[in-house]
């Protein structure tokens, strides 16, 4: 048998497809149709390619959609369009409005609305909406949601850039602000470490001061105990030898007995001045040390206050500059008479030690006591001030004050300085010494 023939498949055209599907519908209308499609199709690939352009102004947009209209109707020699955006408006040449008025409103933002419109310039045949056709109000309806999105879309990115230069303006102002800020901020804390180098500038001439102050108190102390040893003390003693002369020369009971009187009137004001010069300068400072000086000042409070005073020494060598302890000295006796008026202790300990290159001198008393604030050294009383002065007086010395105590447990006061080189004892320091 011969071999079968294959079958050939012949490519119609859109309007033979058509045209067969539809055999019922002439060919000129379905050719007809089609035409009217492609205008229709052109007109929105048309739009499209204007819409992606983002460097349009919105006139420039309106422009060019408006010319795209007449093509894609079906009577494009009698169409005329407009389109609208707030207070925008573009027109087709000719444009004029008439009765027979297709139209599409599309809305962008609440404050923003548009509208596009097409007419007839003549009467023509009735179609499904006058005599437009169906497929143009979806044409129209297409092209207005188009430049609806379009428009939202560039209202946005124009909200979007308008946000961000006011970020960035804000950025700058406020980094403006913090630079000045930041500028002031430097010269204030210039300004006080000027300050705060002029404070300690003055602290440290203030210490030197008193540093001084002590130095030059104390000579004049010891030039008025040296006075009173060396004028009144002799003259009183002179005074004494005399009464015992006399009394060998006096007879009479009466002139006898008043002139014993007066010989014990004359020792007691020996004794006095004996104390007083003691008490202004201890001269055993100056020729024994600071751990004899400090035995015999325990001893002198246990007689004059009759406050038992417990001292003990290690009689190791503790050579020390005579400023110092002039210094360490007063301090001792400043916290015997804080033990006697404001403590009201019945025991007070002092010892001395001496320990890695230091000198510690500890005075601990049963009495009842103080706030944190007065152990600072910055209580309002006598007390509180005169801590506070011990506490300045051996730091500027190099040495340390520390101070524990609470209401009702005693206190413990530890004062330690450095060691000098060499023997100190006996020597006297030359601010010291009596013109």
């Amino acid at each position: 048998m011969p071999p079968a023939r294959k079958a050939r498949t012949r490519l119609l055209k859109p309007s033979q497809a058509i045209h067969a599907l539809h055999p019922q519908v002439p060919k000129n209308e379905v050719i007809h149709a089609l035409r009217e499609r492609v205008k229709e199709l052109t007109a929105l690939h048309s739009t499209v390619c204007v819409l992606q352009d983002d460097q349009l102004t919105t006139s420039e947009v309106l422009d060019r959609i408006v010319r795209l209209i007449p093509p894609a109707w079906q009577y494009p020699e009698i169409t005329a369009g407009r389109v609208l955006l707030g207070d925008c408006e573009s027109r087709t040449p000719g444009f004029r409005r008439t009765r027979w008025l297709q139209a599409c409103d599309f809305r962008v933002s609440p404050e923003l609305s548009g509208r596009v419109e097409v007419y007839y310039l003549k009467k023509m045949p009735p179609e499904s909406e006058g005599p437009f056709l169906a497929e143009e109000r979806n044409l129209i309806n297409s092209l207005a949601d188009m430049l609806r999105v379009y428009f939202e879309r560039k209202l946005a990115s124009r909200a979007l850039l308008d946000a961000h230069k006011d970020l960035e303006k804000r950025v700058k102002e406020r980094t403006a602000e913090l630079q000045k800020l930041n500028t002031a901020l430097k010269a204030e804390v210039r300004e006080r470490e000027l300050r705060q180098k002029e404070i300690l500038s003055y602290q440290e001439k203030l210490r030197g001061l008193s540093a001084e102050l002590i130095l030059t108190e104390e000579r004049e102390r010891r030039e008025i105990a040296t006075d009173l040893h060396d004028v009144i003390g002799q003259t009183l003693a002179m005074a004494k030898m005399k009464t015992g002369a006399l009394r060998g020369l006096c007879a009479g009971p009466d002139a006898a007995g008043g002139l014993k009187d007066l010989t014990s009137f004359i020792d007691e004001a020996i004794l006095a001045t004996r104390s007083l010069t003691f008490q202004l300068a201890s001269p055993i400072l100056y020729e024994l040390g600071l751990e004899s000086a400090l035995e015999r000042l325990a001893e002198d409070t246990r007689k004059r206050h009759g406050l038992r005073v417990d001292f003990s020494g290690d009689g190791k060598n503790k050579p020390l500059p005579t400023e110092t302890s002039v210094l360490i000295f007063k301090a001792v006796r400043e916290l015997l008479m804080n033990a006697v008026k404001h403590a009201k202790a019945t025991v007070v300990r002092v010892r001395v030690r001496r320990a890695a290159g230091k000198i510690a001198v500890t005075v601990r008393d049963n009495g009842r006591g103080f706030t944190a604030g007065a152990a600072a050294g910055y209580g309002t009383d006598r007390r509180g001030f005169g801590l506070f002065s011990i506490r300045e007086k051996v730091s500027h010395l190099g040495g340390a004050f520390r101070l524990s105590t609470s209401p009702g447990a005693g206190t413990l006061a530890v004062i330690t300085a450095q060691l000098g080189k060499g023997k100190t004892h006996g020597k006297e320091n030359p601010h010291l010494r009596r013109p």
